[in-house]
C-alpha cells in the first residue's frame, strides 16, 4: 500500500476506535449495576476483540497486547470462570484509559503510554491473586441509570449512511456561506434603495421578487451547512458515567446519574468550549452538592444528578441538577469575606443571587480542606470564563436542603449570529442577541450614582450600567433619552447605555486580522447591507474593561449656558466627514457654540473672508494646504483669534512647529468633550483679559 492509503486506513482506525472506546467505557459502568447481563458482557467482549484485531493488523503492538489480555479477562467473565468485582472493574476501566492514551499517541506520533504495570494487574486477575485482594475491599455503589447507557447509540449507525469529512473543509464551506449571506444582505439593501427611487419600474418588481427568493434559498443553504457542523451532545455526555463513578468512589458517595437530551446537537466549536465547564459542574455537584449516605436524612441514600440538554429556538439549554444540600448564601458570603473578594458594605447591598454568584470567582471555595476534587479555588471560574467566550448565560436556582440547578444557555453556532444594531455617538455597533435580555428607554435623570458607579433602578433592584462611550472612548451624545440594553453574560447582569436602537439583523462574524484580532471588547466585524464595516461588541470584554476603569463622580454632562453671556462661532476644518460631524456634535450640544465646518484649507481661506469667527479648530493633516500652512496664511491676513490644532493620537506633531505656525493649543483625537470645551474657555478668557 502507498503511504496515502496507509494514512487513510490509520485515520479510519482512529475514528472507529475512539467511538468504540467511548461506548465501551459506558458499557463497563453499566455492567457494574447489571453484573448478570450476559448480552452486555458479550458486547463488551466484542468491542475489545474488534480493537485487538484492528490494532494487530496495523502492527500497533501496545494496543494489541493490552486488548488481547483484556479480552482474556472478559472471556473468563462471560464463561463465569471469575466474578466481577470492583477491582476487576477498575482494571477494565484502566484498559480503556490506556487505550485512549495510545490512540492519542498515534495521532501525535508520541510513545508515552506505559503498559507494564497494567499487564502485571492482568496477570494477577488471571491467577486469582488480584481477585482475592479485590474481594476484601468494601464495595461502593456509584452508577448511572440504565437509560443513561443508551447515550451514544446514535453514533453507531451503519457506515453506509455516513461519511467522514475533515473539519477544515466544513470550516471553508461555512466561510463561503458567510460570504453568500453578506452578498444577500447587500443585494437586498440595493433592491430596497432602487425600489424607493424607481418605484414604478416593472423590471424592478422582478428584481425584488428574485432577491427575496435568493434570500430564502440562502437561508436554507445556511441552515443545511450549519447542520453539517453539528455534533450530538452525546459526544460530551458519554464521558460522564465514568466521571461520576470515579468521583463518587473517591468521595465515598452513592450517586445515580440520569442523562436526557443526548441527541441534542451543537456546533463543533461550541462543543469544544463547553466540555471542560460541564466536567467541573458535575464534579462540583458531587463534591459540594450531594451529601454522603449518612448525611441524607429524610432523602434516598443514593443521591441523583440529572444532566439534560434541550433546544429552544436558536439556543441550547444544558442543565446540571442535583438533589443535594443546596447552596447556602450565608456560607458563601462568609467565605467571600475571608478571601477578600468583597466587603461587608458591598455584601449588605447584594441580593441572594449576587451573593451566590461568588462561586464563579477565581480562587473561591467553601471547602474546608484541599482534596484531589476541590478546595483549591479552581473549577467554576473555568465554567464562567468558557461560557463568557461564547456569550452564553448562566442561571442558578438553589434551595437549601433540596438541591441546585445550574442552567447554561448557549448559542447554536458562533459563525452566523442574530444581533441587535445600536448607535453610539454616530457609530453603529452590533451586539449578539444571545446576550440580551431586554432593552429599555430611560431619561438621563433616571441614571443614578452609587460609589462612583452609575446604576439604574431595574425590576425592584439595582442594575449597574456601562456607557459604551466611556469604554470605547467615544464622545457622549447628550440627548434627553437613552436606551439601555440589558446584558446577561455568564452569571452577571449589566446595562449598556446606547443612543439609539436600529434593529435586529443576521450577521456574519469576521475576524479583525492578526494585528487587531485581540482587541478586548470587540468580538470581530461584519459587513452590513450598505457595504459598511461595523464592529461587533463582545459583552464580556466590555464588562472587563469597565470593571478596571477608575471609579469617578458622574460627569457634568451639560455646560451651564447662563455662565456664557454670548454665543460664539467656531470654524472646524477637517477633511474627515466623520470627524467633522463628531466635533460639531460636541460643540453644538454645549449650547453656546455655533459651528461652521469645511473640508479643506482652500474652503477655510474663502469663508474666512466672509464670516467673522471667534475660534478656529484646524486639523493638521489636510489635502493640498495642510494645517500648518493654513494657520500661517490666516495669521498673515491679520486674524488674531485663538487657533486650536487637532491631530490623531500617535501622529507626529512637533509642538514647536505647531506654535510657530500660529496655533495656541494642540488637542489630540479622539476629541474629549471636557478637554475641548475647557481649552476653548481658557483661550477665550485669555484673549478677553489681554
Amino acid at each position: 500500500m502507498t503511504n496515502d492509503e496507509t494514512n487513510e486506513i490509520l485515520q479510519d482506525f482512529i475514528s472507529e476506535t475512539t467511538e468504540i472506546l467511548e461506548d465501551l467505557e459506558n458499557s463497563l459502568v453499566d455492567l457494574e449495576e447489571n453484573k448478570d447481563d450476559k448480552e452486555l458482557i458479550n458486547k463488551i467482549f466484542r468491542s475489545a476483540h474488534t480493537i485487538k484485531g484492528s490494532s494487530a493488523f496495523l502492527e500497533l503492538e501496545k494496543l494489541s497486547t493490552i486488548s488481547h489480555h483484556t479480552e482474556d479477562i472478559l472471556n473468563k467473565l462471560r464463561k463465569d470462570e471469575i466474578a466481577l468485582t470492583d477491582v476487576i472493574m477498575d482494571v477494565l476501566l484502566e484498559y480503556v484509559d490506556l487505550a485512549k492514551g495510545i490512540v492519542e499517541n498515534i495521532k501525535t506520533g508520541d510513545d508515552t503510554v506505559e503498559i507494564r504495570e497494567f499487564l502485571k494487574k492482568i496477570e494477577g486477575v488471571k491467577s486469582g491473586e488480584y481477585v482475592s485482594t479485590a474481594q476484601k475491599e468494601q464495595k461502593i455503589s456509584s452508577k448511572k441509570t440504565k437509560d443513561g447507557g443508551k447515550q451514544i447509540s446514535a453514533a453507531h449507525k451503519t457506515i453506509e449512511q455516513t461519511i467522514r469529512v475533515e473539519v477544515s473543509r466544513l470550516d471553508a464551506l461555512m466561510n463561503l456561506v458567510g460570504e453568500l449571506v453578506l452578498s444577500r444582505n447587500r443585494l437586498s439593501q440595493l433592491a430596497i434603495d432602487l425600489n424607493q427611487k424607481y418605484r414604478d419600474d416593472p423590471i424592478l418588481e422582478q428584481l425584488v421578487d428574485t432577491t427575496s427568493q435568493l434570500g430564502l434559498v440562502t437561508s436554507d443553504l445556511q441552515i443545511a451547512v450549519m447542520k453539517t457542523r453539528m455534533i450530538p451532545i452525546s459526544k460530551v455526555f458519554s464521558r460522564f458515567p465514568r466521571i461520576v463513578r470515579d468521583v463518587a468512589r473517591d468521595l465515598k458517595k452513592d450517586v445515580n446519574l440520569v442523562v436526557s437530551g443526548e441527541d441534542t446537537e451543537l456546533d463543533k466549536s461550541v462543543i469544544e468550549l463547553i466540555t471542560d465547564p460541564l466536567v467541573h459542574m458535575v464534579r462540583n455537584a458531587i463534591d459540594h452538592g450531594l451529601e454522603t449516605p449518612e448525611e441524607r436524612v429524610g432523602k434516598p441514600k443514593k443521591g441523583t444528578i440529572w444532566l439534560n440538554a434541550m433546544q429552544q429556538g436558536n439556543h441550547i439549554i444544558i442543565e446540571v441538577k442535583d438533589d443535594g444540600k443546596g447552596i447556602d448564601p450565608d456560607k458563601v458570603a462568609k467565605s467571600a469575606l475571608e478571601k477578600g473578594l468583597t466587603t461587608k458594605e458591598e455584601l449588605a447591598r447584594m441580593d441572594r443571587d449576587e451573593i451566590i454568584g461568588f462561586i464563579f470567582r477565581p480562587g473561591f471555595s467553601t471547602s474546608e480542606k484541599v482534596t484531589n476534587i476541590s478546595g483549591r479555588g479552581v473549577g467554576l471560574d473555568v465554567v464562567k470564563n468558557n461560557i463568557e467566550k461564547i456569550n452564553g448565560i448562566i442561571n442558578i436556582d438553589s434551595e437549601i436542603g433540596k438541591g441546585t440547578t445550574i442552567q447554561l444557555k448557549l448559542p447554536l453556532t458562533l459563525a452566523i449570529i442574530q444581533s441587535l444594531l445600536v448607535e453610539v455617538s454616530g457609530e453603529i455597533f452590533a451586539i449578539p442577541i444571545v446576550s440580551i435580555l431586554e432593552t429599555i428607554k430611560v431619561k438621563e435623570d433616571d441614571i443614578h450614582e452609587l460609589e462612583g458607579r452609575e446604576v439604574l433602578n431595574y425590576r425592584n433592584g439595582v442594575l449597574s450600567i456601562i456607557r459604551i462611550t466611556d469604554v470605547l472612548e467615544l464622545e457622549e451624545s447628550y440627548s434627553d433619552f437613552k436606551y439601555v440594553v440589558v446584558i446577561n453574560v455568564a452569571e452577571r447582569q449589566v446595562g449598556f447605555v446606547v443612543n439609539r436602537l436600529i434593529g435586529q439583523e443576521e450577521i456574519v462574524i469576521k475576524t479583525l486580522g492578526e494585528f487587531l484580532g485581540n482587541l478586548t471588547g470587540i468580538a470581530g466585524a461584519t459587513i452590513m447591507g450598505d457595504g459598511k464595516v461595523r464592529l461587533i461588541l463582545d459583552p464580556s470584554g466590555i464588562i472587563e474593561i469597565a470593571s478596571k476603569m477608575p471609579r469617578k463622580l458622574k460627569k457634568k454632562r451639560v455646560r451651564n449656558v447662563e455662565s456664557q453671556k454670548e454665543s460664539i462661532t467656531a470654524l472646524v476644518v477637517d477633511d474627515s466627514a466623520t470627524d467633522r460631524k463628531i466635533i460639531k456634535n460636541i460643540l453644538s450640544q454645549a449650547g453656546w457654540i455655533n459651528v461652521v465646518e469645511v473640508p479643506t484649507g482652500k474652503d477655510a481661506l474663502e469663508i474666512a473672508k466672509k464670516v467673522k469667527f471667534d475660534i478656529f479648530i484646524i486639523d493638521l493633516v489636510l489635502p493640498e494646504i495642510d494645517g500648518y500652512e493654513l494657520a500661517k496664511r490666516l495669521r498673515e491676513k491679520g486674524l488674531d483669534q485663538p487657533f486650536i490644532a487637532i491631530t490623531v493620537r500617535g501622529d507626529i506633531a512637533d509642538e514647536k512647529q505647531v506654535k510657530m505656525a500660529g496655533f495656541n493649543k494642540l488637542v489630540l483625537k479622539p476629541i474629549n468633550m471636557n478637554e475641548i470645551l475647557n481649552t476653548i474657555d481658557d483661550l477665550l478668557s485669555q484673549r478677553s483679559s489681554s
